[in-house]
């Protein structure tokens, strides 16, 4: 596996696009597909799901509609809406067209996926954040809001291998809760990206070090990058692809994501 890179990205869109990650204004792509992907380059997305028009709802299948009319609690019924928008919003930039035209359906494990092949991405969310991660070859992306949970440890020692939980407790994420999910999101989107899935969750493990890696099965895997990135104080993501991520940017302007 090649070096894994870890970064952090402000929670406003204004820190990104001071970085030169935006491309242009925020509607400057939309429905004329103008963001362009190489063969090298992973993009990631962030979007704030509690800000007002962070993406545009009516734009969701009767699916999307129905699913997110499902949730109990409506907060969490109006994030899953807002994520699905944002995620066609995304690959209209690439695509072109109008974001309600694009056909997305359940692939394995539930993924999402465009009709048709092509572009590829991942969708994930956690709270009020999600992220998309798009590129040309597999993709999986994980993010999760680090808080304090019951059975953190149960799940390590059941599921993870010994010399994670071994890493965990000496802290190597700062707190417990930040080390069990800087290891929890590595595994989750290399298990995206290969299509795996949660079978092969104990198999999986994160090497920390200089330089982190995943390993399967007790080995080094090749041809895989991770990349890790902080996202404000109470977030962790990762994106495992082929090549690293070359870009993260903000889909839309909005307050700082603090759910």
């Amino acid at each position: 596996m090649e070096r894994g890179t870890e970064t952090s990205v402000g929670t406003a869109r204004g820190d990104a696009a001071a970085r030169g990650d935006a491309a242009g204004p925020p509607d400057a792509a939309a429905r004329g597909g103008t963001v362009a992907i190489g063969p090298t380059a992973v993009h990631a997305w962030l979007v704030d799901l509690d800000t007002p028009g962070a993406a545009d709802r009516p734009c969701l299948d009767a699916s999307e509609r129905a699913r997110a009319a499902s949730y109990l609690r409506p907060q969490d019924g109006a994030r899953f809406a807002t994520s699905r928008a944002a995620l066609r919003e995304v690959l209209s930039r690439y695509l072109g067209g109008e974001p309600g035209r694009l056909v997305i359906r359940s692939g394995p494990h539930g993924r999402p996926q465009l009709a048709g092949g092509g572009l590829r991405f991942s969708l994930t969310r956690s709270g009020g954040l999600a992220l998309v991660a798009v590129a040309l070859g597999p993709v999986g992306a994980d993010l999760e809001r680090v808080e304090p949970r019951l059975g953190l440890a149960d799940v390590a020692a059941a599921r993870f291998a010994a010399r994670e939980t071994a890493c965990i407790a000496a802290g190597c994420g700062g707190s417990s809760e930040r080390s069990f999910y800087r290891h929890w999101t590595a595994k989750e989107a290399y298990l995206k990206a290969t299509g795996l899935g949660l079978a092969g969750l104990r198999d999986t493990e994160l090497v920390c070090g200089a330089s982190s890696a995943i390993w399967f099965a007790g080995r080094p895997v090749a041809g895989w990058s991770l990349s890790a990135a902080q996202i404000g104080p109470r977030y962790l993501a990762a994106v495992v692809g082929r090549q690293p991520v070359t870009s993260w940017r903000w889909l839309s302007p909005g307050r700082p994501a603090t759910p």
